[in-house]
């Protein structure tokens, strides 16, 4: 047919590692379809082989989708398998253009998925020409079927008839070690291994590759390679191969090495049967044969193979380190192979195994590096790569930081969603940058609110200190925003910025799934409300009275008010900041502390007097007309008879 010469049963050519599975199928309706044989699966393209699997389970063949990976590949779902057969940008091939199942009888469901193009279906042992399969129109055919469409080709082989075959195996006595144990040391000699004396230099030689595979694996990614190699070189092999274990018994060539220029991974193939016993027992097997013509076709002209163990550390194979000789191979004089060139392929293995358990630990490390770096600067993140335990659930003394922009919903009603997320991601970009710069943690954003804490979970003498410098950057960095959107958002954004200091329980206080490292308790929640405060205060940024405590003398500050927050009894007295005060500062904070403590002792209208004069001299100042208009309210209710308290100030809302 073209297609690696013509049909025949069985085919000449194996099957890649890729297609060696023997799982059971999926979910079958009946016991028949459950216990159905798995058919070689060969994809083509231009004549030229791309991939090979195993008709296991239900499987649709098509065109790569947007978000799956490059093709040739295999992946799977709860509703069988899916080969990827072609990129995203030939369009010849359908995304699902080509369904392949069990059916009764031993034959082979074929179904055209495509809307669109037909497709040849041929059978060797028909007569006449290929039938052609109409746009979802469904076919029964027992394999071998070649299946045609466009520049690709599938054609499907009757059951591999070597997986039944027997092997006497004979085994290493000691279960392979798993990386990062201690393995107990062998009584084994080595004359008991098969040599009674040795060649110093070519003991030497050995040691030396046996090494350079290590410190590949310690540092380098090419170790599964130079493994394979090693294997050939050093014990006199004609193919090795490092191979995957991709679920069951379905396995995939990851690295293979030949000195013979023909053998690669489309043409070679390991014993299922010898896989099988090493997954089973987790040692090292190996075989002497002899030569059969009537072999398995696994074991067509090998003399002699091997396979060790590759193990994670909870001691599960994930893969193999598979070697044989040819009977018209490199070594025809060395069919055999001696239990301690057995050992040395387990230590090849042991090799491989540290390496994956290298690059798994690095990859899990880069991992988190890339998750701790949205939240924490990249310092604090190496930091925590170092320490974990820093994550786990304590208390500790934090500074907590909420950031709110004013006006959020008439300027998302104006730009739109699109323009909206546009200027957000701006707007919180900006106000990240400043939290990060002061070494601070992004805890959370909020929809229109930050949320930033510092303390935790590295220990920080002058949290409240490097909170406060952050919430004076982002007062900063708004001229600059808004000189980016004033003409798209049509005003000036404003921020209220709330600080609380104290002790939190910080933690993950996210999910197995979804991680947030922050902190809860009361400390959290007189931040938020702090913030909210500021919008009947008239400021920008407020502080609580702890926060005021923890920071350095000079800082300009005036208190406001104390008020009672919705949730919290506690009266709270609140301090404004401010990045850079005026020079009349000082007399403003001494004529607004004069109308201020007026209010306190209840002088409702020496308060509202002083807070009179005060709009006059301070027409600039939101929170002198923000006090002026409650001691206006506090003589009005008075004029009433209404005697409430006037030392606290009760807040209307959050």
């Amino acid at each position: 047919m073209g297609y690696d010469g013509v049909f025949h049963t069985p085919h000449p050519h194996p099957l890649t590692l890729a297609a060696l599975s023997m799982a059971s199928p999926g979910d079958q309706s009946d016991s028949a379809a459950a216990a159905a044989p798995a058919y070689p699966v060969f994809f083509y393209h231009q004549r030229r082989r791309l991939f090979a699997t195993v008709l296991d389970a239900p499987l649709e063949i098509g065109r790569q989708r947007e978000s799956e990976p490059a093709p040739p590949l295999r992946v799977e779902s709860s509703r069988g398998g899916r080969v990827i057969i072609a990129p995203l940008a030939d369009v010849e091939v359908s995304r699902a253009h080509l369904g392949l199942a069990h059916a009764a009888d031993g034959q082979v469901q074929i179904t055209n998925l495509s809307s669109s193009q037909p497709v040849k279906v041929a059978q060797p042992m028909k007569a006449g020409p290929p039938d052609i399969l109409p746009p979802g129109q469904v076919v029964l055919a027992p394999p071998p079927v070649l299946m045609e469409f466009g520049s690709y080709a599938v054609r499907l082989d009757p059951p591999d008839e070597d997986e039944d075959e027997q092997l006497d195996l004979a085994g290493l006595p000691e279960r392979t070690v798993p990386p990062g144990h201690a393995a107990t040391p062998a009584a084994a000699s080595l004359a008991r291994m098969g040599r009674d004396s040795f060649d110093e230099a070519s003991l030497l030689q050995w040691l030396e590759s046996v090494l350079g595979v290590f410190q590949s694996a310690a540092n380098s990614l090419d170790f599964p390679q130079k493994a394979a190699r090693a294997v050939v070189k050093i014990v006199g092999l004609d193919a090795a191969a490092m191979i995957c274990r991709e679920g069951g018994d379905r396995w995939r060539v990851e690295a293979i090495y030949s000195d013979n220029p023909g053998v690669d991974a489309t043409s070679w193939r390991p014993s299922n049967t010898l896989l099988a016993q090493v997954v089973r027992e987790r040692r090292t097997f190996f075989q002497p044969l002899a030569v059969d013509r009537n072999a398995a076709r696994s074991l067509q002209g090998v003399s002699a193979l091997v396979a060790a163990p590759i193990l994670d550390g909870a001691g599960e194979v994930i893969g193999a380190l598979y070697g044989d000789r040819r009977s018209g191979g490199s070594h025809p004089g060395a069919p055999k192979i001696s239990e301690f060139e057995a050992k040395l392929v387990e230590l090849l293995a042991s090799g491989i195994a540290a390496g994956l358990a290298r690059v798994k630990e690095e990859q899990a490390a880069a991992a988190a590096r890339v998750q701790f770096e949205q939240f924490f600067t990249p310092q604090l993140a190496t930091q925590l790569e170092r320490d974990p335990q820093l994550l786990e659930g304590r208390d500790a003394e934090v500074t907590v930081l909420f950031a709110d922009i004013r006006g959020f919903s008439r300027v998302s009603e104006r730009l739109g969603p699109a323009r909206t997320m546009d200027w957000i991601q701006d707007t919180m970009g900006a106000l990240s940058d400043c939290v990060l710069e002061h070494d601070g943690v992004l805890v959370d954003f909020i929809g229109d609110e930050l949320m930033a804490m510092w303390g935790a979970p590295a220990p920080q003498q002058d949290h409240a200190q490097l909170a406060c410098l952050a919430a004076r950057d982002m007062l900063a960095a708004l001229p600059e925003i808004n000189a980016r959107w004033c003409d798209k958002v049509g005003a000036t954004v404003r921020l209220g910025i709330g600080l609380n200091s104290g002790v939190a329980r910080v933690g993950n206080t996210g999910s197995r799934q979804k991680f947030k490292y922050g902190p809860l308790g009361d400390t959290v929640n007189v931040a938020s409300r702090v913030q909210g405060a500021t919008k009947y205060l008239g400021a920008d940024c407020l502080v609580t009275g702890a926060t005021l405590a923890a920071l350095p003398p000079g800082v300009a500050v005036r208190r406001l008010a104390r008020v009672r927050v919705v949730n919290i009894e506690q009266p709270i007295d609140l301090y404004e900041i401010v990045a850079e005060a005026p020079a009349d500062w000082p007399q403003r904070c001494t004529r607004y502390a004069e109308a201020l403590e007026a209010l306190e002792r209840d002088e409702v209208d020496h308060a509202a007097e002083c807070a009179a004069r005060l709009t006059v001299d301070f027409a600039d100042d939101a929170a002198v007309a923000a006090l002026a208009q409650r001691a206006r309210q506090a003589k009005e209710h008075r004029g009433t008879g209404d005697n409430s308290d006037t030392s606290v100030w009760r807040l209307p809302g959050k």
